[in-house]
Order: structure tokens, then C-alpha cells, then sequence
């Protein structure tokens, strides 16, 4: 028997962007049973030749830190006009919005907005985002500060939107129409032939979208791995390159297009758009990201890339020519994620936890950790630093400060991470029952010169969430 599975009949079926790697679980699925399966190829899916004037990036390492982790399965992101708040859109079960400290990578405690399905999203102030879902086939006006949607219109399975600045929305439909819409946003109440108008309808498999402010729109053939530059007013469409399966794009308004793949273990590409076109060749820049999705670049040019599997939002530094400088012989780099939503009763125990990721370029045997204790309210438990390896718990004790009761010592940690690797730590702290409910005590880790502090949230004394 043969089972023959294609991707295109397969994106028709299931929630959009799953889609994308759902034919490769069908066939495993088909072989688990017994079946011989072939699984149809792309029609005329390009191989695109590969500029390599240098080794891409690789994350996680020195340059590809983790913006945000435990985000479900974030398909897009945001950032504010300060460059200080996230929104990641993660559409795991129903959908929801979170709001991140684009600094720390904390995730706010309670969602922005829920029900928001398969989403793309798009600011157009800090008060207000544009949503699209690809489930329900809809465009949501959301206020960010309450989480109220308001519905403008509908678009069969939306893949990627961008704002144009002046009022317009742009909106790649994919399975379904495979066209590329502007819908106006200026008017409460409008007849739909007025407010969405086609572009183009004549793409492909339309997965990726961006705007050059220049009267262009790119967008992504994702069977096809192609790039394409479409006039936005004529619909005229041009061949720039070809990207193995091209999926979401960024500009950087410097000549340069960044396009996600989830080739190999999730690549980066870029393509120098001011060559002729057709002549272009994809570079890959990024690799090691995971299930990459959406990509954005932050206001330091850095990009944040979703993925979708992992958990993560990415933040990869030095595009423009290739990996930041060595650290010096000898020198220690980690980055510190305290891991989030902890809660404690007053009177109880707290359990801060951190993540440790050895950044630098070589490998991390044993290091001290020091810990600060926070406001009033919080004493030493056990004073033991705790990991866990092979199955099995590690202890590493750790000593009051002479002079400083509020600090301790834990010498010679064994981290024993290897560049890119990360470990999770963990102590024990009591709470003094004086502590109300929504009262966030404190602990900060310090390790080779990087610090980071934990915080948590103070229940109700029965244990119940505290509304605060």
C-alpha cells in the first residue's frame, strides 16, 4: 500500500501554520503502520545556490541569545515604540498575547488578550495592535491596555500582516486564495468591496510579507522558495531570489532582506536586494534556531526571530559582518534567565530558579554563585544551591557572608557547560508571614560578573492566587 501525502492537500486540513511540518509527522505516522509512504515534493522547489564569504551564526552562542523562553508556540512578535516591551503572540491551545520586558525577558503574569488563535500582529501605537488569525480568518483591532478585540474584517487564513503607516493594512493570504490584500483601516463602518482591495493574487504559495516604504511589497513562494518583489500598485510582481522554503521576511532598510527557513536546524537567510533581480543568492547568516517563523529587527538592528517549537524568541546581534569578537583568553561569559511565574505563601518556602548559558568560547567548569536576598520578609532556607544532572540532584552549599547577612557564598558551583549549553539553578528561601499577597520578594544570582534577579509573587495564606 502506499500512502502518498502532499503538503499543499495537507496545509488545506489542518491549523495553518502547523501545517508546514505536519506532512513529515503523517509520513512517520504512515511508516509506524506499516505503510511505504511518498511524500510529494514541491512542484519545482528551488535549491537556491548559497553565498558563503563567511560561517553563519549559531544559536544559542555569543551573538543569539534567548529575547524570551517557555512563550508556547510563538508565532509572532512586536516591539514597542520604546524598544522596552514585547509582545509575542503564542498560539498554543486558543491563542494568547503576552506582553515581555524586551530587557529580561520576564513575561507578564497575567495575558494582553486570549482567543486570539493563529496570529500575526502588528502595532500601530503602543495602545493599540492589529491581529490577524488564521483560524477564524479574522482582523482584530485589539486595545493592549484592556485586551478588548474589536473585529474590522475577514481574510481567508492570513498568513503575514504589516501596517503601511497611512492606514492600510497588508495581509498574505495563504491557504485558501494565496492573495495579497490592502484593507482599509480609517473608517469604523465601510462596505467590503471598499475596504479590501487585491493587490496581486498571482504569488504562489504566499507565506511572507514585508514593505519597503518605497512602493513595494516582498513576499515569500513558500513551496516554491522564491522571493518576490510586488509593486503595490499594480500588482506587477518580479523574481528577486531563490530561498529554500522562504518563509517570513524583515527589511533593514539598507538593501538587505532576512527571511526565515526551516531548513536543516532553522536558518536565517539573507538576500542583497540591490542586485539585479534574479541574480541574487541566499546567504545563511543565522542556523540553530529551532522551527523559525516570525523575524523583526529591534531598533539596534538586531533580529528576534520566533520559534515555534522551542519555546523562543531570539535575539541574534551582528548580521552585517558576521560574529562578535572572541572574548578575551580566559574570560567567563554567561547570560542569566531567571525563570518566571513562582509563587509562595507567606510563612512558606520560595524555590527562585535560574538558567544559566555559558556565551563565550570556552568551556565553564566551577563557579562561585553569590546571592542577595531582597526586601524584608525573606531569610535563608537551607542555603544550598541545587541542580539537577543525570537524573540526579547536585548540591552545592553556600556560606552567609562575614559583615553582610544578607548575602551568601556558594563556592566552586560545578556548571561544567560547554559554549551554547545552558543549566537550570535552584535554592530555597523562607517568608516571613508578615508578607501580604502581591508582595514580590527577591533574590539575585551573580555569576562570573552577570547578575539577574528572581522574583515571585505572594499568595493568598490558603494558597489561592492573590488578584493583584
Amino acid at each position: 500500500m502506499h500512502a502518498v501525502v502532499s503538503s499543499r492537500a495537507v496545509r488545506g486540513g489542518v491549523r495553518g501554520r502547523r501545517a508546514r511540518w505536519v506532512t513529515a509527522a503523517l509520513a512517520v505516522a504512515a511508516l509506524t503502520s506499516g505503510a511505504s509512504v511518498a511524500v510529494a515534493a514541491p512542484a519545482a522547489a528551488a535549491q537556491a545556490p548559497e553565498a558563503s564569504a563567511q560561517d553563519p551564526l549559531h544559536c544559542p552562542s555569543a551573538a543569539c541569545s534567548r529575547a524570551a523562553r517557555n512563550m508556547g508556540q510563538p508565532s509572532d512578535t512586536a516591539l514597542d515604540s520604546t524598544g522596552k516591551t514585547l509582545y509575542v503572540a503564542d498560539d498554543s491551545g486558543a491563542g494568547t498575547l503576552w506582553k515581555v520586558d524586551a530587557a529580561t525577558g520576564k513575561k507578564s503574569e497575567d495575558p494582553v488578550a486570549t482567543g486570539i488563535g493563529s496570529a500575526e500582529i502588528a502595532l500601530a501605537d503602543d495602545h493599540t495592535a492589529y491581529l490577524a488569525d488564521f483560524n477564524s480568518d479574522k482582523l482584530w483591532r485589539v486595545n493592549l491596555d484592556t485586551g478588548q478585540k474589536h473585529e474590522i474584517t475577514t481574510v481567508k487564513n492570513p498568513e503575514s500582516m504589516v501596517l503601511d503607516g497611512h492606514g492600510h493594512a497588508y495581509v498574505a493570504s495563504g491557504a485558501g486564495s494565496y492573495t495579497l490584500y490592502r484593507i482599509d483601516l480609517t473608517e469604523e463602518e465601510m462596505p467590503e468591496d471598499q475596504r479590501k482591495q487585491i493587490v496581486t493574487d498571482r504569488v504562489g504559495d504566499l507565506t511572507g510579507l514585508a514593505l519597503d516604504g518605497q512602493g513595494n511589497a516582498y513576499v515569500t513562494d513558500f513551496t516554491g522558495g522564491i522571493l518576490y518583489k510586488v509593486s503595490q500598485a499594480t500588482g506587477r510582481k518580479t523574481k528577486i531570489a531563490d530561498v529554500p522554503r522562504a518563509n517570513y521576511i524583515a527589511l533593514d532598510g539598507h538593501g538587505h532582506a532576512y527571511l526565515t527557513s526551516r531548513t536543516e536546524d532553522g536558518v536565517l537567510y539573507r538576500v542583497d536586494l540591490t542586485k539585479e533581480p534574479g541574480t541574487a543568492t541566499a546567504e545563511k547568516v543565522v542556523t540553530g534556531l529551532g522551527n523559525p517563523y516570525s523575524v523583526h529587527l529591534d531598533h539596534a538592528g538586531n533580529a528576534l526571530i520566533t520559534d515555534r517549537t522551542g519555546g523562543n524568541v531570539w535575539r541574534v546581534s551582528h548580521l552585517d559582518g558576521g560574529a562578535p569578537p572572541p572574548p578575551p583568553p580566559g574570560e567567563t561569559k554567561v547570560e542569566l534567565h531567571p525563570v518566571a511565574h513562582i509563587t509562595a505563601v507567606p510563612g512558606g518556602s520560595a524555590v527562585p530558579r535560574v538558567n544559566v548559558t555559558n556565551t563565550g568560547g570556552k568551556r565553564i567548569g566551577n563557579q562561585d554563585v553569590r546571592l542577595k536576598l531582597g526586601p524584608e520578609g525573606v531569610k535563608w532556607g537551607f542555603n544550598v544551591v541545587y541542580q539537577d544532572r543525570d537524573g540526579r540532584t547536585v548540591e552545592t552549599p553556600c556560606r552567609v557572608v562575614e559583615g553582610d547577612p544578607g548575602t551568601s557564598l556558594c563556592k566552586d558551583v560545578p556548571l561544567n557547560l560547554d559554549p551554547g549549553q545552558s543549566v537550570e539553578l535552584r535554592t530555597e528561601v523562607g517568608t516571613s508571614r508578615g508578607l501580604k499577597p502581591c508582595d514580590m520578594p527577591s533574590i539575585t544570582w551573580s555569576i562570573a560578573g552577570t547578575s539577574a534577579k528572581s522574583d515571585w509573587v505572594m499568595k493568598n495564606e490558603d494558597g489561592s492566587p492573590s488578584r493583584c
